[in-house]
């Protein structure tokens, strides 16, 4: 893991990247919940920034984690194997995308989704509302960051009562902006 981490710092100009790669350098452990989010924002910010392969190598640190009850815990292996099914599907590459899918949704139950729709249709936006106006200088990039991950995180699996379209279009302009952020 240090190797790949290193490698990726050393090799990606981008702060967000680095300040991620030293965060995991410096303490992970892959019972916290906090030390497995920075491995999940390496991977999405390197998703941003168009690092696919790297992204998959990061995505990959938490592939053999398996669900244990602790959805804290397992939100960010859900995420990342949704980071991969989402570039395994923009290559083409069905199979090994519907592979990921099929696991995540072991954990999932689609019933629920219909308590998220206001929490990214309204809050999210309100959000980044709020965050431009009281700091217009942090172009809200925090909660760009989390919309776009919600976005990737039930876009991918299927089933979430918002279009398929709507979350690529989202997606595509979110990671548009956030490119902005060095």
């Amino acid at each position: 893991m240090t190797e790949l981490i290193e490698r990726i710092s050393n090799t990606v100009d981008k702060k967000k990247v680095r300040s991620y790669c030293n965060k995991i350098l410096k303490k992970c452990s892959f019972k916290s919940s906090r030390d497995l989010q920075n491995i999940s924002g390496l991977a999405t910010w390197l998703y941003i920034y168009g690092y696919y392969d790297e992204m998959i190598e990061v995505c990959d640190l938490v592939k053999d984690m398996e669900f244990e009850g602790d959805y804290d815990l397992w939100f960010i292996p859900e995420m990342t194997m949704c980071l991969k099914a989402r570039v395994f599907r923009e290559r083409g590459m069905l199979k090994e995308a519907q592979l990921l899918v099929d696991k995540i949704n072991e954990q999932r139950d689609p019933s629920l989704y219909v308590n998220l729709v206001d929490e990214y249709e309204e809050n999210m936006d309100e959000n980044i509302a709020e965050e431009e106006k009281d700091h217009p200088r942090s172009l809200a990039y925090g909660w760009r960051f989390c919309k776009l991950q919600f976005a990737i995180n039930y876009r991918e699996p299927g089933g979430f009562p918002i279009s398929d379209e709507r979350f690529d279009n989202d997606i595509k302009e979110l990671v548009s902006f956030l490119r902005q952020v060095k």
